[in-house]
């Protein structure tokens, strides 16, 4: 899957030598769908970042931890796209500044098998 490749500069990042995570973070915005199957329910969204073998993104409804997701996300230099499964590792409830506001997640997902570049 190297469609994400281009947009990214891979270097020795110094910050990161300390960082937990197993790969970086890019924060950049690609439009993804994203379908949970268990309940038959579709939603568009778009990255707040990726690594290679996550995403984070924002979500509409509560979706459990664990639970699989079909992932497709659109390639922004062409007409291709990503599909791929992922597994939600967690998820933030947020709620907007104003309460009659409805209440939207963030979640972070785990890819399985794939990479994202």
């Amino acid at each position: 899957m190297r469609l994400l490749k281009k947009l990214f500069e891979f270097k020795k990042d110094p910050d990161f030598i300390n960082d937990r995570r197993d790969s970086k973070r890019y924060d950049i915005m690609l439009k993804l769908n994203y379908a949970y199957p268990e309940t038959n329910s579709s939603e568009e969204s778009f990255t707040k970042n990726i690594s290679r073998r996550g995403l984070r993104f924002p979500v509409n409804s509560r979706l459990p931890k664990g639970s699989i997701l079909d992932i497709k996300i659109e390639d922004p230099n062409s007409d291709k796209s990503l599909l791929l499964k992922g597994r939600v590792a967690w998820l933030e409830e947020f709620s907007g500044e104003e309460d009659s506001e409805p209440i939207r997640y963030e979640t972070g997902v785990s890819l399985l098998k794939k990479k994202l570049f």
